[in-house]
């Protein structure tokens, strides 16, 4: 008899036990699962896997980027969209924030070319540079050219955007030495000065003429290890952290 009242009040604990329990604890599968943040920063997206998090760094169209030429650039040899690259011979740096390292590769294109040709015809060329790929493989988009001194980032071979001074030079050449010729053949001729001058110094407008005709102008011509200014012509933002821990 103690053992079945034992087991009774065994039973009823147990009972009351589960009952207690049950408001605390709900193991059915509706139970709505606990949510978690899983982003604490907002974050923008530089290129391909790379994100940028917490404070950003805008550097403005018009700031210049020194970069050293790896291959020789020539309007002779380079072809319209061919690829071409330089690279930061020291970091980049702006207010004070690492934008990119030194030896990091700018790449772009040739938007623009044209070889040197006869009539003094000098070449051109204008590069246009897309991306900056650090030696962490980060890749920053940017717009950029060869800064000019009229900003179009459009070279002219053998002038400083001056093509005009050359055609000129070449010409006045030839008519300086007609006129000279002019002094020396009128007497020979034996006609009066003046006259053999004038004839000489038309022959000697014509030579150089021809001179300018003939002669083939000049190509651009950047050598390999050269310094060159690459000026941002839009704005680009960066996240100076990710490359100070990296560096």
């Amino acid at each position: 008899m103690n053992k079945k009242l034992q087991l009774v009040l065994a039973a009823m604990i147990l009972t009351a036990g589960v009952s207690v329990a049950g408001p605390n604890f709900d193991y059915s599968q509706s139970s709505p699962a606990p949510l978690y943040q899983q982003n604490y920063y907002p974050t923008q997206t530089v290129s391909g896997n790379q994100t940028l998090k917490g404070s950003v760094v805008t550097v403005p169209a018009g700031q210049s980027v020194s970069a050293v030429v790896t291959t020789p650039l020539s309007s002779a040899n380079l072809t319209l969209g061919q690829n071409v690259s330089v690279a930061l011979g020291s970091d980049f740096y702006y207010n004070g924030n690492l934008i990119a390292p030194a030896g990091s590769s700018v790449t772009g294109t040739v938007l623009e070319v044209s070889k040197a040709k006869h009539g003094s015809m000098n070449g051109k060329l204008l590069l246009r540079f897309t991306q900056i790929v650090t030696p962490y493989g980060i890749q920053i988009p940017i717009s950029a050219v060869i800064k000019t001194n009229d900003n179009t980032g459009i070279l002219v071979g053998g002038t400083k955007m001056d093509v005009a001074k050359d055609y000129g030079k070449d010409v006045a050449v030839g008519a300086g030495a007609g006129a000279l010729a002019g002094v020396i053949i009128s007497p020979l001729a034996g006609g009066s000065i003046g006259k053999g001058t004038a004839l000489a110094t038309a022959v000697g407008a014509g030579g150089g003429l021809v001179k300018s005709i003939w002669d083939k102008g000049n190509d651009v011509e950047i050598p390999a290890n050269s310094g060159i200014q690459l000026i941002l012509t839009q704005p680009i933002t960066v996240n100076p952290t990710m490359f100070n821990n990296n560096y």
